[in-house]
């Protein structure tokens, strides 16, 4: 049931980030919404259990977007990867630590998109706006990135409550 769950995330994610936060708020000013779900799967998941979720997420959302496919998969491996080897060595499940956790995935996903810029084009001179618009985004996942984190995990342990002990086997 596990599954279920993390494809009902991945497609309410992607709803609310394109439907409802384009009308809130100019596109540039958010974060994007996977990367708290994505530190989830990193620090409270088996490996195994979330690899292919992290990799359909970041398909999902280089699909709805218009940069080189692939990027937003890099981005969330990358993050997945970190988020994995950080907490093996520190405690970053405290509710201290998952402002800084997101607020660096958000980092984390603008330099991988810094560098596929220049990759791409070695001329390439970073905007003057981009630095306010990056410091709004991170301010924005520091702000809200642990409530999101929290609400998907308080969203799992219910998921389970609800879901954990049904069986969908015949009986005859």
């Amino acid at each position: 049931m596990n599954y279920g769950f993390y494809l009902f995330v991945c497609l309410f994610l992607t709803i609310f980030q394109t439907v409802v936060i384009l009308e809130v708020l100019p596109s540039y000013q958010w974060y994007d919404l996977f990367i708290p779900f994505i530190i989830y799967l990193g620090m409270m998941r088996p490996f195994f259990e979330v690899i292919h979720f992290v990799i359909l997420s970041g398909l999902i959302v280089d699909s709805l977007s218009a940069g080189p496919l692939g990027l937003y998969v890099t981005s969330y491996l990358w993050i997945f990867a970190l988020t994995r080897y950080v907490s093996g060595v520190l405690v970053v499940g405290h509710w201290m630590c998952l402002p800084f956790a997101a607020a660096t995935g958000v980092l984390i996903e603008n330099f991988v998109i810094l560098g596929a810029c220049v990759f791409l084009d070695r001329k390439f001179q970073v905007p003057r706006t981009s630095v306010r618009i990056v410091a709004e985004q991170v301010g924005w996942a520091a702000v809200s990135g642990g409530f999101i984190f929290a609400g998907i995990k308080i969203a799992h342990r219910q998921w389970r409550e609800w879901f954990g002990n049904v069986s969908f086997d015949k009986k005859s």
